[in-house]
């Protein structure tokens, strides 16, 4: 996957040479060397190049809405797993107290990379046929665009609700503005983009090409997109497909290891954004003009600073005391959830354990006295903590036991990939869907297969005596396996579609700013500057 990233800078100078338009200079000049529209679109390079920089909005290391400073940030500060610090990023804090409005720099940056990527995948679709290639490959190269496209639609109508939809490239400036669609609008764009890019994309990519979509990480958001509009029979069908072949997926044995760079492209991985070194190091923040450094910043955001990081959350206690509501089995190697002892660190005598250490031979002690400052700007209430002191684990290099490794400026930065889509999601939302549709029996096995890995005994159908019990199970279960990725704020939208009670549960849960929840915190609002730019587009109701 690095070596189609390397290209991507090619189309992007193309595709900024189509934004400006053909208008020639009063000179009359031209450099012969100067790529421009009229010249590309000519070799499959220079396709591979385009569809590269497709991807690139979205798994920017910093910016982009699976990286560190925006849709890592600021998506997980929705959710009531982790608090967010105080006294960071003002953005940041404004999302996660429910104080945001239409002025927010970072759902503002969310809202316009998306549309960059949908705006490229538009030119690959309109051009990819002029390179005259084998009909095969440019309809995968299709293909491709036509997932980043979805896959951008679905983020926007999941986050944003009304969106301008547009699915051709502008050919004047009457046509670049357009008002928004209905939610309903736009998930259909991206079902049926998801939908198409399914039949296309192969099932696997060769070892070069790993971190390319495939027709397994199309079939996934294809059926997330269908439960998320409660379409759960074919929720259930879709994602029923990624259980047989020909997908071979499976849960590794070590759940860690999804978030390290021991085992990457491993069974469970259905799409991961890939990171490391490129030519120049240490300079993440333009990415796009290709042979930058493309290193993981998120242990910089969520280490403490004894180990490097900033130290940006901390884990709510209402998620440990969810990771402590089931022990392991008498006999077993963990008293908890293996889950716990790859997403949280704490002192593990404090709970009748061996005690461990991290980041070469610092205790727990250590890293919670490095933060002590950052936690005492929390309210009172957030800081009586009483399931216990707990920090971060997951997404930080706690794993790789070296001094400093949260420091994306150290020796050795985090080349651990991004896991965007997991074959664990994949179960999960497949049992959702199998049991809002009337089949228990094939929730349970999903259930199960989760339960399992994390060290806990298989349940059976008497253990759930009517269909509440059993969603409550899918939840609980959601909350542990997928804690800190993205997914806890719109699980709780889904779970919970009128605000009050949300509001209720959040409060009871201690989740900051949670008193404040109302319907129109249930999507973002249209940002400023698009309104201002676009004349034609108007707020969305509930921000009026």
């Amino acid at each position: 996957m690095n070596k189609i990233f390397k290209l991507s800078f090619i189309a992007i100078a193309i595709i900024a040479v189509v934004v400006i338009g053909c208008k020639k200079s009063f000179l009359e000049t031209s450099n012969p060397n100067q790529l421009t529209e009229d010249n590309f679109w000519k070799t499959e390079a220079d396709i591979k190049s385009a569809v590269a920089s497709v991807y690139s909005p979205m798994r920017l290391p910093l910016s982009g809405y699976w990286g560190a400073f925006r849709g890592y940030q600021d998506i997980n500060a929705l959710g009531d797993d982790v608090l967010t610090i105080p006294g960071g990023e003002p953005s940041t804090i404004q999302v996660a107290n429910f104080i945001n409005d239409a002025k927010n720099g970072d759902t503002q940056d969310i809202f316009a990379k998306l549309y960059s990527c949908i705006y490229r995948a538009n030119l690959v679709i309109e051009n990819a046929a002029k390179a005259n290639l084998d009909a095969t490959l440019t309809k995968g190269y299709v293909a491709e665009a036509k997932f980043l496209r979805g896959l951008s639609y679905f983020i926007l109508a999941s986050n944003y609700g009304d969106v301008p939809l547009k699915i051709s490239v502008a050919q004047s400036s009457s046509d670049a503005f357009v008002p928004s669609s209905p939610v309903a609008d736009i998930y259909q764009q991206a079902i049926k983009d998801l939908s198409e890019s399914a039949t296309d994309l192969p099932v696997t990519r060769a070892a070069g090409d790993k971190g390319r979509a495939t027709r397994g990480a199309a079939t996934a958001f294809l059926g997330k997109a269908y439960l998320y509009i409660k379409d759960y029979g074919n929720a259930e069908t879709t994602l029923a497909k990624l259980l047989t072949a020909p997908f071979d997926y499976d849960l590794i044995g070590n759940y860690e290891d999804n978030f390290t760079d021991k085992n990457e492209f491993n069974k469970e991985s259905v799409l991961e954004w890939v990171y490391g070194p490129f030519n120049s190091q240490y300079s993440p923040w333009n990415e796009e003009s290709g042979g930058n450094a493309m290193y993981n910043y998120r242990p910089q955001l969520t280490g403490s600073p004894a180990s490097g990081g900033w130290f940006k959350y901390i884990p709510s206690q209402f998620v440990v005391k969810e990771f402590k509501k089931e022990p392991r089995p008498a006999g077993s190697d963990t008293k908890f959830d293996k889950r716990m002892y790859a997403s949280l660190m704490w002192k593990y005598s404090d709970f009748g354990e061996t005690n461990t250490t991290w980041y070469d031979s610092q205790t727990f002690d250590d890293l919670w006295a490095a933060v002590s400052t950052s936690i005492d700007r929390f309210e009172p209430i957030y800081k009586t903590f009483p399931e216990g002191k707990f920090l971060n684990k997951k997404f930080t290099t706690a794993w790789r036991n070296a001094n400093d490794g949260d420091n994306y400026w150290a020796a050795a930065p985090s080349t651990a990939n991004v896991e965007v889509m997991r074959f664990a999601e994949v179960l999960l939302l497949h049992a959702e869907a199998a049991l809002l549709n009337n089949h228990p029996a094939e929730a349970l096995k999903g259930i199960n297969r989760i339960r399992v890995r994390a060290g806990l005994l298989a349940k059976t159908a008497a253990d759930f005596p009517a269909a509440a019990d059993m969603m409550t199970e899918i939840q609980h279960q959601k909350l542990l396996e997928m804690y800190f990725e993205q997914n806890r704020w719109n699980d709780l939208k889904r779970w919970y579609p009128d605000a009050t009670a949300l509001k209720t549960y959040m409060s009871s849960n201690l989740k900051q700013g949670a008193q404040r929840i109302e319907n129109k915190h249930y999507i973002f609002p249209i940002p400023a500057a698009e309104l201002q730019t676009n004349n034609k587009l108007s707020q969305n109701s509930l921000w009026k």
